[in-house]
């Protein structure tokens, strides 16, 4: 699976799945990045504009690819798109939701 996510339409298309799932939860969602800098997701809780995070995908330790909060924390593999979107949903959550 490694040398398959080394595509950037790959990387692309993992991300696109994330934002998707991302969007219909409420929140906005843009890839950025690419052409000289790695290409990450862009995410914004539109209740609470100031929470925002930045996804990216990398390599774990074990070498499996796997979803990053930047400060680096993994977030789970890039085929579990549902719990990644669970918990970024739980991070960037206002008040009550």
């Amino acid at each position: 699976m490694s040398t398959q996510l080394a595509d950037p339409a790959v990387v692309r298309d993992a991300l696109q799945s994330l934002a998707t799932a991302l969007e219909g939860r409420g929140f906005a969602a843009r890839l950025r990045g690419g052409e000289g800098s790695s290409l990450h997701l862009f995410v914004m809780n539109p209740k609470a504009p100031v929470l925002t995070e930045h996804i990216m995908i990398a390599p774990d330790a074990e070498g499996e690819w796997s979803f990053w909060f930047p400060w680096p924390e993994r977030i789970t593999l890039v085929t579990n798109v549902t719990e990644a979107a669970d918990r970024i949903e739980r991070v960037l959550a206002e008040v009550d939701r």
